[in-house]
C-alpha cells in the first residue's frame, strides 16, 4: 500500500507533525510505503481557474511544486492530509493544494483512491466539523472513498505528544486504512 501524507502545518514540531509521524511509524510496520510533504516547504500557487485542465491531456498548466505533489498523489493507494485548523478550516496551503485538485475532477484519475484526515484543533472535533464536511464532499466529488478523521484537542505544541490516549485515536486510524488492504 502506497500512503501520500501531505501536512498542511507551518510547525515542523507541531501537533500535525506528531500525529503524521505516528501514523507513518504504525502504517510502515504494518507494511505500507509512506511519503510525507511538509506543504509550506513547497511553491503552490492558487488556482486560476483557467479551466486548461479540462481540456486536452487534463492537467493543471501551472509550473510550481504541485508537478512534483501530482506524482506522489497519482502514486498513492491512500491519501492523508493533516492541517491544524485554523477558524474552522484548514490552513492557507492546505487549501491551496486542495484547490489545485482540480484537474482530478475531469480526468478522474484518483478514483477508487482513499483518503484520511489528522486534524489538531484547539476544541478538537468541535472545531473541525466544518472541515471534515469539506473534506468529505471533496473526496466524493473525486471519486475518493473517505475513511475517517482523527480530530483531537491540541492547541499549544506538544499537546499531542504529551497524550497517549490520543495515540491510540491515531492508531485506531490505521487499522481502518489497513482493513482494506487485508480485505
Amino acid at each position: 500500500m502506497h500512503v501520500a501524507i501531505f501536512m498542511g502545518s507551518p510547525r515542523y514540531n507541531g501537533n500535525t507533525s506528531t500525529m503524521v509521524s505516528i501514523l507513518s511509524t504504525a502504517l510502515i510496520t504494518k507494511g505500507a510505503e509512506c511519503k510525507s510533504f511538509y506543504l509550506y516547504t513547497h511553491r503552490i500557487e492558487p488556482c486560476l481557474d483557467c479551466r486548461l485542465c479540462k481540456y486536452d491531456d487534463m492537467e493543471c498548466s501551472q509550473l510550481d511544486d504541485m508537478t512534483l505533489l501530482y506524482k506522489h498523489i497519482e502514486w498513492a493507494d491512500v491519501i492523508i492530509i493533516g492541517t491544524p485548523i485554523y477558524w474552522f478550516g484548514p490552513s492557507a496551503q492546505t487549501k491551496l493544494l486542495i484547490d489545485r485538485f482540480r484537474p482530478y475532477f475531469a480526468n478522474k484519475k484518483l478514483y477508487g483512491k482513499r483518503a484520511a484526515l489528522l486534524l489538531p484543533a484547539g476544541s478538537g472535533v468541535e472545531d473541525s466539523d466544518i472541515t471534515i464536511e469539506q473534506f468529505k464532499r471533496f473526496f466524493k466529488a473525486l471519486g475518493v472513498e473517505y475513511i475517517d478523521a482523527v480530530a483531537l484537542k491540541a492547541y499549544e505544541e506538544g499537546d499531542v505528544k504529551d497524550d497517549a490516549k490520543q495515540h491510540d485515536r491515531i492508531r485506531d486510524l490505521v487499522e481502518k486504512i489497513m482493513e482494506e488492504e487485508v480485505a
